[in-house]
């Protein structure tokens, strides 16, 4: 099969250009986290540095191993529709944006990497016209439900483009996916061209304070190449004349907790007091300081043996264990814990793209949902841990007596 990645490493923090960067959480070599593979792939597998960098000047925390999008995007097996809880939250994400901020009808609305069009299915029928934009495969699972989606890389090129075509736009979410971007300044370029005079763009992303504070260290992989703060967000905004004007913390979001910044033109919106108040509590928590980071590599370290030690405790008792759902983040956390087929008997998932597969670097086998179900085994790693009070009132899995293990912060039972 040969080489599928291409690689290359930086020397300087993308989001201000300094090289004052060091290293503070080093996961090994690992392979892309989204790239699930087929059992006569595994001998092929490629694995690549997963290593988190502090920049002292801005307080980006990011990775400067990077795998290129183009490759890791060519064949995706991410469709968030999947989700019904990620669909609960983005329905609360557009109704919100619509109440508050009140777009004119047959304004532009648009969703940038807006995968299977999820973001887009929450809008009501016939008020705006609605554009996606999405890079993988997966775009035409939106294009199939009848959107309007760009197969393509957002930059300053493709705004420039859709506002000849479409105009400038009222509304863009970007949602998990702000990080994922090594050339980010072409992006916020093609944002400041694309947002109207008094457009609202709505950007979510794990919160590096709750990542750190609470050891949520499964975000980080390589499709995730920044761990943002609003900090260093707001630096990188001023340099196209944009700033964010509010925002909130989210307990919930496409990867666990979440920032929900809400951004404007310097013009039109100013920076609002929600705004002051974080950036003066980041600064406080010490969101350029090395030493704000030193624990953490610790508290990974704790928290996955103390994972592994469970699952094979529960092996040893005769009691097979198996994972719940296949997020991403998900083969973090097996492969940092170093767990395999086996201690893990299977991964169950709805996504039909991942089952018959194997998992990234733990080679688990991808069953459906229904398969483990049969399978009799009552419990299962939820690797999808930020929707436990979901799964854990919803799910068959758990109706029919099963128990999940909640990883993190620290491995625990539910219910």
């Amino acid at each position: 099969m040969g080489a599928r990645f291409s690689h290359y490493k930086r020397d300087d923090c993308r989001f201000c250009g300094s090289r004052n960067v060091q290293s503070y959480i080093d996961l090994g070599a690992q392979p892309p986290s989204n790239s699930f593979i087929r059992p006569d792939e595994i001998a092929d597998e490629e694995s690549f540095p997963l290593e988190v960098y502090l920049c002292t000047d801005c307080g980006c925390s990011q990775l400067l191993d990077v795998v290129a999008g183009a490759d890791i995007f060519d064949k995706y097996a991410y469709l968030s529709s999947t989700s019904r809880a990620l669909c609960n939250h983005y329905q609360g994400l557009v109704d919100g944006l619509i109440a508050q901020f009140k777009p004119a009808a047959g304004a532009l609305a648009m969703d940038i990497g807006c995968n299977d069009g999820i973001m887009l299915d929450r809008y009501p029928a016939g008020q705006l016209r609605l554009l996606g934009v999405e890079p993988s495969n997966v775009a035409e699972f939106a294009r199939k439900k009848g959107h309007e989606v760009l197969n393509d890389f957002f930059g300053e090129d493709l705004a420039k483009s859709i506002v000849a075509s479409h105009g400038e736009a009222s509304l863009i979410t970007m949602t998990n996916v702000f990080a994922h971007i090594d050339g980010i300044h072409d992006v916020v370029r093609g944002l400041a061209t694309l947002l109207a005079e008094d457009g609202v763009f709505a950007l979510e992303f794990p919160y590096i304070v709750d990542t750190v504070d609470e050891t949520l260290f499964d975000t980080i992989y390589h499709e995730h190449l920044g761990y943002l703060a609003l900090t260093p967000v707001k630096t990188l905004l001023a340099t196209v004349g944009m700033c964010p004007f509010a925002v909130e913390r989210i307990a919930f979001g496409a990867s666990g907790p979440a920032l929900r910044v809400y951004i404007g033109h310097e013009s039109a919106r100013p920076e609002g007091q929600s705004v002051k108040d974080l950036l003066a509590f980041e600064d406080a928590w010490g969101v350029c300081d090395p030493a704000t980071y030193a624990r953490f590599a610790a508290d990974v370290r704790e928290a996955t043996t103390q994972l592994a030690t469970m699952v094979r405790d529960l092996n040893a008792r005769g009691e097979k264990v198996a994972a719940f759902s296949a997020p991403a983040k998900g083969n973090t956390l097996l492969n940092t814990a170093k767990l395999t087929a086996a201690d893990v008997a299977v991964i169950s998932e709805n996504n039909e793209i991942k089952v018959g597969l194997v998992a990234p670097g733990s080679h688990i086998p991808v069953v459906s949902d229904e398969a483990l179900l049969e399978s009799g085994i009552k419990i299962a790693i939820l690797l999808s841990w930020n929707y436990a009070d979901f799964f854990v009132a919803n799910s068959d899995f758990v109706k029919q007596g099963g128990r999940f293990i909640v990883p993190l912060p620290r491995p625990h039972l539910r219910p």
